[in-house]
């Protein structure tokens, strides 16, 4: 199936404009910010992979009590498996 010139040409642009992203993406990465840049598209995929999970079926109160998990085990108000295990409690 052959392209039409228009599809061609969008097709090419695109991919000008992916190039374009590498290139300054590396040169940013390659100099004093590019541990910013590092950084902050961590916090973009992080968000994308968050994203992606809302379209799973997981209700409001679902997420709500994830993200409460995880904000509990980044201040240590969790146990160990074996702690639980053992009768340690919060």
């Amino acid at each position: 199936m052959e392209q039409t010139p228009e599809k061609a040409k969008k097709g090419h642009q695109e991919m000008g404009a992916t190039d374009d992203l590498v290139a300054k993406f590396k040169s940013v990465a390659q100099g004093p910010d590019g541990d910013l840049l590092l950084n902050f598209l961590d916090i973009l995929y992080d968000r994308l992979t968050e994203l992606d999970y809302n379209d799973q079926h997981l209700s409001a109160e679902d997420l709500e009590a994830i993200h409460q998990g995880q904000e509990d085990i980044k201040q240590g108000r969790c146990l160990t498996l074996e702690e639980y295990r053992g009768g340690k409690r919060l």
